[in-house]
């Protein structure tokens, strides 16, 4: 089961080894556009009849990726998964005996306490003490990117039951389990080797005086040649700037509302899906394309700016001057089950979301735009970055420094690395 690759490197030639060899946890880490979303959407579609599954995190995570969520392919409970856990139902439990391979993406948001409940409930469905009760992981991300959320006293419950840290790579699970660690190195989405070595150095703290410096000196009040998108930390600030760049436009716009085709999910609106529940929008508004194209006309992370509003078509003049007609798309909420007749696995549908794959683009949040690559990108982290890896997800959006500027000056605050990254990191080898 090859993946095809113009000109494949030695590290995903060596994650590819180790799935073949059927290494039961193998690792695949990397920096920002490194190409792990590619590995992943290879693999898949070398061999679409082969028994895995596809998941995520997050509800956007996963739509992102025609995934399914952790929690629910597992049917675990929203809470801390500490002590005793229910017994899997019978429906995951058919799934779970013919999987031979789940993959994870953005395992950064993973927390260490669920990869152990999923090791727990396949070690009972498939009535095997094995890791993972025999089904192979491939765990993809970048921990210096997200990290997952703790709420509250999460972090205390975490620690009273030993968990060194919130990350995967804590896992109780993975301190016996035969594991490979992979980490792909060749950049796909910049080119400019400086601004390369200078993202690197603030993902891992290094150097890092210098490179806020640099930063400064060469994006603070930059104006670009082209129209940007601007980062921010919190939705109050990006609702903030797309709602004053609504209002500098006359008429009173139009508003467009989100829609589900099958079973009404109960959690609805917010962030969970990739475009706006209520999106209004008028002529002359900035937005982004949230979806690729099936045609190719635009891909996830496009600009443009809206020419003329209908009820069921938006058209769009994108930043390089080519108009198109966009009409409501869907995003699926997969469920992956076995099919037992046909002896493969299957991706139904729970639901669709339905609305036009687009959103206000005078501003969006560092985490709306993980996993984007945009030529233009002005950044404001207001009173500064409040999470790990926040900062970099910013910066590594932009193809290149050119295109990149600051609205405030960045200051060394604002480059926030856990440091139980590096020390479990290096106990998966990397």
């Amino acid at each position: 089961m090859a993946i095809p690759q113009k000109a494949p490197d030695s590290a995903v030639l060596e994650a590819q080894t180790a799935l073949d060899d059927r290494t039961p946890v193998v690792f695949v880490t990397g920096r920002a556009g490194t190409g792990k979303s590619h590995f992943i959407r290879s693999l898949v579609e070398a061999d679409p009849g082969f028994p895995q599954a596809l998941l995520a995190p997050t509800g956007l995570a996963a739509m992102n990726i025609g995934g399914q969520t952790v929690h629910s392919f597992f049917g675990l409970p929203p809470r801390p998964l500490i002590g005793n856990l229910e017994k899997p139902s019978w429906f995951f439990t058919r799934t779970a005996r013919a999987i031979r391979r789940l993959i994870v993406d953005e395992v950064s948001m993973l927390r260490a306490d669920v990869l152990d409940a999923m090791d727990k409930h396949l070690q009972v469905a498939r009535k095997s003490s094995r890791p993972f009760g025999g089904v192979q992981m491939l765990l993809v991300g970048d921990f210096y990117q997200l990290p997952p959320v703790v709420r509250g006293d999460e972090s205390q419950l975490l620690e009273d039951a030993g968990y060194n840290s919130p990350y995967a790579f804590s896992a109780h699970v993975l301190r016996d389990a035969p594991l490979s660690a992979v980490e792909l190195t060749e950049v796909h989405r910049q080119t400019d080797l400086d601004f390369i070595a200078l993202l690197s150095a603030l993902r891992e703290m290094r150097g890092v005086q210098d490179a806020v410096e640099t930063l400064n000196d060469a994006c603070l009040g930059r104006a670009l040649e082209k129209r940007p998108v601007l980062l921010c930390a919190t939705n109050a600030v990006a609702d903030a700037y797309n709602a004053r760049g609504l209002a500098g436009l006359p008429g009173s716009g139009k508003k467009f509302s989100g829609a589900f085709e099958g079973e009404t999910p109960k959690a609805q609106g917010g962030d969970r899906f990739p475009a706006p529940w209520e999106l209004l929008l008028k002529v002359g508004a900035r937005v982004i394309f949230t979806q690729n194209d099936s045609e190719g006309r635009w891909v996830n992370g496009t600009l443009g700016t809206v020419t003329r509003l209908e009820d069921t078509l938006v058209t769009v003049e994108k930043d390089d001057g080519k108009e198109v007609e966009v009409e409501r798309a869907t995003w699926p909420q997969a469920r992956w089950v076995w099919n037992a007749s046909e002896k493969k696995m299957e991706v139904k549908e729970e639901y669709k979301y339905v609305q036009f794959p687009l959103a206000p683009a005078w501003a969006l949040t560092i985490h709306k735009a993980q996993g984007m690559t945009l030529d233009a990108v002005e950044i404001d982290l207001g009173r500064g970055a409040f999470a790990p890896g926040q900062t970099y997800v910013a910066l590594s959006r932009a193809r290149s420094m050119e295109g990149l500027s600051l609205v405030r000056p960045m200051s060394v605050r604002d480059v926030q690395v856990d440091p139980a990254i590096a020390e479990g990191l290096s106990r998966l080898g990397l």
